[in-house]
Protein backbone atom coordinates (compact mmCIF):
# COMPACT_ATOMS: atom_id res chain seq x y z
CA UNK A 1 0.00 0.00 0.00
CA UNK A 2 1.06 3.51 -0.96
CA UNK A 3 0.09 6.91 0.45
CA UNK A 4 0.14 10.12 -1.45
CA UNK A 5 2.34 13.05 -0.27
CA UNK A 6 -0.91 14.93 1.72
CA UNK A 7 -1.61 11.64 3.64
CA UNK A 8 1.83 11.01 4.77
CA UNK A 9 2.17 14.78 5.72
CA UNK A 10 -1.13 14.33 7.57
CA UNK A 11 0.20 11.51 9.00
CA UNK A 12 3.80 12.69 10.01
CA UNK A 13 1.86 15.49 11.24
CA UNK A 14 -0.68 14.16 13.79
CA UNK A 15 2.21 12.27 15.05
CA UNK A 16 4.15 15.12 16.09
CA UNK A 17 1.78 16.80 17.67
CA UNK A 18 0.88 13.68 19.46
CA UNK A 19 4.45 13.56 20.37
CA UNK A 20 4.78 17.09 21.61
CA UNK A 21 1.37 16.67 23.84
CA UNK A 22 2.78 13.64 25.46
CA UNK A 23 6.12 15.09 26.46
CA UNK A 24 4.35 18.62 27.54
CA UNK A 25 1.38 17.14 28.95
CA UNK A 26 2.25 14.06 30.47
CA UNK A 27 5.63 14.03 31.03
CA UNK A 28 6.42 18.09 31.70
CA UNK A 29 8.83 18.73 34.06
CA UNK A 30 8.44 21.81 36.15
CA UNK A 31 11.85 23.65 37.04
CA UNK A 32 12.25 26.23 39.62
CA UNK A 33 14.05 29.43 37.83
CA UNK A 34 17.46 28.36 39.22
CA UNK A 35 16.94 24.61 37.96
CA UNK A 36 16.33 26.29 34.88
CA UNK A 37 19.20 27.78 34.72
CA UNK A 38 21.03 24.78 35.41
CA UNK A 39 19.25 22.98 32.44
CA UNK A 40 19.42 25.68 30.18
CA UNK A 41 22.57 27.76 30.73
CA UNK A 42 21.48 30.40 28.30
CA UNK A 43 19.15 31.52 30.76
CA UNK A 44 20.67 33.45 33.95
CA UNK A 45 19.06 34.57 37.25
CA UNK A 46 19.30 38.03 36.30
CA UNK A 47 17.91 37.07 32.94
CA UNK A 48 15.06 35.43 34.35
CA UNK A 49 14.33 38.60 36.60
CA UNK A 50 14.55 41.16 33.92
CA UNK A 51 13.03 38.87 31.43
CA UNK A 52 11.18 35.78 32.83
CA UNK A 53 7.56 36.95 32.22
CA UNK A 54 8.28 36.72 28.20
CA UNK A 55 8.57 32.76 28.64
CA UNK A 56 6.20 30.23 29.91
CA UNK A 57 6.02 30.22 33.38
CA UNK A 58 3.26 29.50 36.09
CA UNK A 59 2.44 30.41 39.76
CA UNK A 60 -0.02 29.04 41.78
CA UNK A 61 -2.22 31.38 43.85
CA UNK A 62 -4.85 30.96 46.81
CA UNK A 63 -6.83 33.45 48.78
CA UNK A 64 -7.91 32.26 51.92
CA UNK A 65 -11.53 32.96 53.26
CA UNK A 66 -10.11 36.41 54.77
CA UNK A 67 -8.70 37.47 51.99
CA UNK A 68 -5.13 36.52 51.92
CA UNK A 69 -3.44 35.91 49.09
CA UNK A 70 -0.68 33.05 49.30
CA UNK A 71 1.50 32.18 46.25
CA UNK A 72 4.29 30.00 44.70
CA UNK A 73 7.37 30.82 43.23
CA UNK A 74 7.60 30.86 39.20
CA UNK A 75 8.07 27.28 37.44
CA UNK A 76 9.00 26.82 33.91
CA UNK A 77 8.45 23.82 31.74
CA UNK A 78 11.54 22.77 30.60
CA UNK A 79 10.27 19.88 27.85
CA UNK A 80 8.08 23.31 25.97
CA UNK A 81 10.86 25.94 26.69
CA UNK A 82 13.39 23.57 24.87
CA UNK A 83 11.09 22.83 22.20
CA UNK A 84 10.30 26.63 21.93
CA UNK A 85 14.16 26.92 21.19
CA UNK A 86 14.69 24.30 19.15
CA UNK A 87 12.21 25.79 16.78
CA UNK A 88 13.41 29.56 17.05
CA UNK A 89 10.68 30.75 18.98
CA UNK A 90 12.40 32.69 20.76
CA UNK A 91 14.77 34.76 18.19
CA UNK A 92 14.23 38.22 18.12
CA UNK A 93 12.11 38.48 21.23
CA UNK A 94 10.17 41.71 21.74
CA UNK A 95 8.57 42.74 25.12
CA UNK A 96 5.01 44.46 24.58
CA UNK A 97 5.42 47.87 26.72
CA UNK A 98 2.88 46.79 29.69
CA UNK A 99 5.55 44.17 30.28
CA UNK A 100 8.62 45.75 30.67
CA UNK A 101 9.04 45.41 34.40
CA UNK A 102 6.34 43.60 35.39
CA UNK A 103 6.57 40.63 37.56
CA UNK A 104 2.68 39.47 36.84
Amino acid sequence: MTLDKATREAIAQAVRKATVEIQEVYQEQWLTGEQLCEAVPMFTKEWLHRYGQTLPRECVRVTTPDGVMHKTGWCYPKMKIQRMLAEGEFRGLQMRRNEVGSRR
